[in-house]
């Protein structure tokens, strides 16, 4: 395998990649899988079909609980799996799948548990070859260094390192087929989020705009047709280049703002990833364009509006991916901004916060935690 501070993994794209995915496996020099799957793609079959391609070794197949990783799923998932001989880790799912399977990797490369590496305070020391085959087009964690989890006190943390970026990534669109619409739309906007703040942060200059530009544009024109026929597969195909190529970019230039917000949100109500930056970006972004209007051009022009219109033109994409009874059928949260703004500046939030194109005081702090709280009613409008 190549050093991993030195690559990019390999991508096999289409429906024919599967059956090849045991080849992969001698030539890395595994003679064992852990395959972590997330419930939904254990049930609907696509698991055992990933299975079913590395036939012939021990496969230890580790189904993840419901809801994002934590630092006890994460070591729960990897402990039976320290007595595979040489394992290949591979993950199947939403980005919860692939970045517990990331983590999987480096607990099974050293000694210790993952909260080891929680905020990159410990360097990790070792890893196994991972296979990302992602099921959800939005979180790019297929082609990261960074993951997200939770501590036990709930704390929505990361862990960071070039080890984390898979070895091979699947991009097969039979796997999202299956995906339900309001899963398809949160997760589809995650895309957009990431590529529209990878290319107006004030990291943005440390990839090319380009592959963002280009998520951007593929979301626009394939996450509604995706939302609304599951199995129309050039817009699923479509949705993962959009994630796939926003997560390369963030995973150069970060996120901002949206995220602050969202992973405040996710810390403190639990609301899912998607819904959450989704909602962070319209809490944000009318006030982004407002003080920061230059580097919104490139993505005006990609969306085929004035700058002053991006705002108008992400809230139509809201409708035409039917976001809105997405959110409402979520379970009930009361926000309060005061938590909001605080949590949006925590320790683990604070580069995001700080890599947005637009700088904010404590003022603006607070009002757009105000604002997020009230784009959360304006979505639910049966909550006070």
């Amino acid at each position: 395998m190549t050093s991993t501070s030195q690559r990019e993994p390999e991508v096999w794209r289409g429906g024919a990649a599967l059956p090849s995915l045991d080849r992969f496996r001698r030539e890395a020099g595994c003679r064992s899988v852990v395959l972590v799957v997330d419930a939904a793609v254990a049930a609907n079959g696509y698991g055992a079909r990933v299975e079913e391609a590395v036939d012939g070794v021990d496969v230890l197949v580790q189904v993840l609980p419901p809801g994002e990783p934590s630092v006890a799923s994460v070591d729960a998932a990897a402990a039976p799996a320290r007595a595979l001989d040489q394992p290949l880790v591979v993950g199947v799912g939403g980005g919860s799948a692939v970045d517990t399977a990331k983590q999987v990797a480096i607990v099974l490369g050293g000694s210790a548990g993952i909260g080891h590496y929680v905020l990159a305070r410990h360097p990790i020391t070792g890893r196994r070859p991972i296979v990302a085959i992602p099921t959800t087009s939005g979180t790019g964690a297929e082609v990261t260094r960074t993951c997200v989890l939770t501590e036990a006190d709930g704390r929505k943390v990361w862990t960071w390192g070039h080890e984390l970026l898979p070895d091979l990534v699947v991009l097969d669109p039979e796997a999202t087929a299956t995906m339900p619409p309001a899963v398809t739309a949160m997760t589809g906007l995650d895309a957009f989020v990431h590529a529209l703040e990878a290319v107006t942060g004030q990291r943005r200059d440390e990839r090319p705009p380009e592959p963002a530009l280009t998520a951007l544009g593929l979301v626009g024109q394939h996450l509604p047709h995706a939302v609304a026929d599951g199995r129309d597969l050039d817009a699923r195909a479509g949705m993962q280049e959009a994630a796939f190529l926003a997560g390369t970019a963030i995973d150069g230039c970060g996120t901002g703002m949206a995220h602050a917000i969202g992973h405040a949100l996710g810390t403190l109500h639990h609301v899912p990833h998607g819904a959450a930056v989704a909602i962070g970006l319209e809490a944000a972004l009318d006030w982004n364009v407002e003080g920061a209007a230059e580097v919104f051009e490139p993505v005006a022009a990609v969306l085929g509006v004035g700058v002053a219109e991006v705002p108008d033109r992400y809230r139509q994409l809201w409708t035409e991916c039917r976001l809105p009874p997405a959110v409402a059928a979520l379970p009930p949260a009361k926000l309060e901004p005061a938590p909001i703004a605080a949590a949006m500046v925590a320790e683990e939030n604070l580069p995001m916060y700080v890599n947005g194109c637009r700088p904010a005081d404590d003022q603006q702090r607070e009002q757009l935690a105000a604002r997020t709280v009230a784009v959360w009613q304006e979505l639910r409008r049966d909550e006070p």
